[in-house]
């Protein structure tokens, strides 16, 4: 597994970018463009302008075709929600004269709920409100099928583990090659190992049909007022039709516990046996496969992704 080649281009430099596809395509003069965030693949931006819709998102993606498939996604996502999902306006492709792909997309009012920590404050009746939308909104995509597993616009695979299994092999594969290259720690390599040596045990229960997953739905990916009044679901990632409970994991990422977001999937809708394992399982290798793809990672979210599958191992009896 290799790492995804990443444009070399500064924030600055897409600023101007940004100004001149929003003015071409508004024939319109720019009030302000303004960046509001990113990652590693790329960056966004909030853009006011004197003409409708006003106020727009842009997002520069560093890699290439990704703008594409999160179009898709939104689009696909977007097509029948609970909650709102935001309009793709235009996307723009890379060219001799655009070194980057651009999306862009609706302006949501409101802020995350991960880096506005105030809402963590907000009353449990409140919170518990918040969690059943959330997981509501993921039911009711969850409950949108498909015979085959794989992408969103070609699923191919007759089923998930078909699909699955060889993806974690070359994860692994990669990952033990940077555990020598000391880019990995022993105990993480060590969890995967033991994980992937009973992988057929984890994923012993079988999974049907395919469901429509959003693939990235952590309380980063969902905007709110300052009263957890939901204004969108934002930025799917690797959105396809897949194991629905390769969805719940993030639930529980960055402060997802503190919301019972994953406590209430399970306790409203249906799930196997093995769900717990699976989610931790599923965690770990999606930040190793993360960090083969960007070159880094957020340590803290891994390592509490591996204490977690550490804990479910022991609790099974594989460690």
């Amino acid at each position: 597994m290799e790492q995804k080649v990443v444009r070399e281009i500064t924030k600055e430099q897409t600023k101007d970018l940004v100004k001149s596809i929003v003015a071409e395509h508004y024939a319109c003069e720019i009030s302000s463009i303004k960046y509001v965030g990113g990652g590693s693949f790329g960056y966004v931006y909030k853009v006011e302008m004197q003409v409708e819709p006003y106020k727009l998102i842009v997002k520069a993606c560093r890699v290439s075709g990704m703008h594409q498939s999160e179009a898709t996604a939104l689009r696909t996502l977007g097509a029948d929600s609970l909650i709102h999902i935001p309009k793709v306006y235009f996307t723009v492709d890379a060219s001799d004269d655009m070194p980057m792909d651009f999306i862009v997309e609706e302006y949501i009012a409101g802020t995350d709920c991960f880096t506005d920590f105030k809402k963590l404050f907000v009353c449990k009746r409140k919170k518990q409100q918040f969690a059943d939308q959330i997981v509501d909104a993921l039911a009711h995509w969850h409950s949108k099928t498909n015979d085959k597993f794989g992408s969103l616009d070609n699923p191919q695979y007759d089923s998930w583990l078909d699909f699955y299994k060889p993806f974690v092999k070359d994860i692994l594969d990669t990952a033990i090659q940077m555990h020598k290259d000391r880019k990995i720690n022993s105990k993480t390599i060590q969890t995967m190992q033991i994980a992937w040596d009973n992988f057929d045990k984890i994923f012993s229960e079988p999974i049907g049909r395919a469901s429509l997953i959003h693939g990235d739905l952590n309380v980063m990916n969902v905007m709110s007022d300052s009263d957890l009044n939901i204004t969108a679901i934002i930025d799917p990632l690797d959105c396809k039709w897949a194991d629905k409970e390769f969805d719940l994991f993030q639930l529980r990422n960055l402060t997802g516990d503190f919301f019972n977001l994953y406590n209430t999937y399970k306790a409203k809708y249906p799930v196997s046996k093995n769900v717990d394992i699976k989610c931790a399982f599923y965690a770990v290798y999606h930040e190793i496969y993360c960090y083969i793809s960007s070159g880094s990672h957020t340590e803290f979210i891994l390592r509490k992704t591996v204490k977690w599958l550490r804990a479910e191992l022991k609790k099974a009896g594989m460690i």
